[in-house]
């Protein structure tokens, strides 16, 4: 009997070590053949070259062909009941709280039946000569291109322009066409998250730009929006997000912007200017001929102005870059604004610049700055530099204030 038991023990533990054998040799034949397969079938994408990248593909060129998403509106919208309200300008919790609301309850800033106009747009329509009724929400909303010149100088404004945006903005459509400065920012990582919403164009005519555009985006539809900018304008990206979603606004729109100078903590005594333009394809191929040099030529008759005193919408950043590059950017931009041919040329050094910025003076030495305060103003900064205060300290900080105490 003792014998036996033993036998036994010796053969059920021979056969678990040859189960265990078995199971090692056959996940190694397995995972052989799972490797020699997967040199010999490759996944294979659609040769559109569209948003699917892999992270290997950078930012895009001309010589890419784009198709860009067509998105039911509907997904920014939310169904209560009967009423089909915006889903960030509708206080959500209180409607359900209630359940018997068969309107759409806003967010404190947000106006309209389904709580989709954004405090700027709905004074601009409130406050405009015309009767204007906007039709919307859309099926589909229109897809938005963001088109703006670059150079050197302009490095902190397009970081902030694309991360402050790039929720409401299809492609942005950068182009530069001296120098490469910005090409090679690219190249080397810069703004990599978004490289799939970027189409850079080198050294063209400017007359050939919308050519440039349209031969690379193939499915541009004529309620389709440009936003254009010259200089170092940020849209309110509320006010982008109606335009995406509603119809029969008046074209073209421009933006009133918080006029900051050297950086949002010192406002010039003007307070705002009136920058940048927005319009439809189907307006540009009708007022413009498709032809971006009118747009430099002669300023259009606008439709309606979005932003006031109180409600900006945007900011207009002047010389918000370091003493150094804005003697450089002064010296090599032919500025109408600025007459710096009435200063002393020896004066302007870094000291110089620093001086100014400390004190509040804009760059004629003369006119004097308004101070904003951070946590009292509401447009005091766009929300992606507010929220990156260690990266954006000497836009928001003035670390050239002589003064004992600055008050923030």
């Amino acid at each position: 009997m003792y014998i036996h038991n033993i036998n036994f023990k010796r053969i059920s533990i021979c056969i678990l070590v040859l189960i265990q054998i078995s199971l090692i040799v056959s996940y190694y034949f397995v995972q052989k053949d799972n490797g020699a397969n997967s040199g010999s079938s490759k996944i294979s994408f659609l040769n559109s070259r569209n948003y699917q990248q892999s992270p290997n593909i950078t930012y895009h060129t001309v010589k890419d062909e784009l198709i860009l998403p067509k998105l039911h509106v509907r997904d920014k919208f939310t169904d209560f009941n009967s009423s089909l309200c915006f889903t960030n300008g509708t206080d959500l919790k209180s409607m359900e709280r209630t359940k018997s609301s068969w309107t759409c309850e806003c967010k404190t800033g947000w106006h309209g039946p389904e709580c989709g106009q954004p405090e700027i747009v709905w004074r601009a329509l409130l406050t405009n000569k015309q009767k204007l009724k906007v039709k919307g929400p859309m099926k589909y909303s229109r897809r938005v291109l963001y088109i703006f010149e670059v150079n050197e100088f302009m490095e902190n404004i397009i970081d902030i322009r694309i991360n402050e945006l790039h929720d409401v903005i299809d492609m942005f459509i950068i182009f530069e066409n001296e120098g490469n400065k910005i090409e090679k920012l690219l190249k080397n990582g810069f703004l990599k998250k978004y490289h799939n919403k970027i189409l850079y164009i080198k050294n063209l005519i400017v007359k050939n730009l919308y050519q440039s555009i349209t031969s690379s985006l193939r499915n541009l539809e004529n309620n389709d929006i440009i936003v254009f900018s010259k200089s170092m304008e940020i849209p309110n990206k509320l006010a982008l997000g109606f335009l995406k979603y509603y119809d029969n606004w008046p074209e073209p729109i421009s933006f009133r912007l918080r006029w900051s100078v050297f950086g949002f903590f010192w406002k010039h005594p003007r307070k705002t200017r009136t920058e940048g333009i927005a319009f439809s394809v189907k307006y540009m191929k009708k007022t413009f001929a498709s032809n971006f040099e009118e747009l430099y030529k002669r300023r259009p008759v606008l439709g309606l102005v979005l932003g006031d005193l109180n409600h900006y919408g945007g900011w207009f950043c002047e010389y918000c870059m370091d003493p150094i590059q804005i003697i450089k950017y002064a010296n090599e931009e032919n500025l109408e604004l600025v007459k710096w041919k009435q200063l002393n040329k020896n004066q302007i050094d870094v000291s110089y610049i620093e001086d100014l910025i400390g004190n509040g003076l804009y760059v004629d030495g003369k006119t004097e700055l308004e101070r904003s305060r951070k946590y009292q103003d509401l447009y005091f900064a766009p929300t992606y530099v507010s929220d990156n205060s260690m990266k954006y300290d000497f836009l928001l900080i003035n670390l050239y204030t002589k003064l004992d105490y600055y008050e923030g």
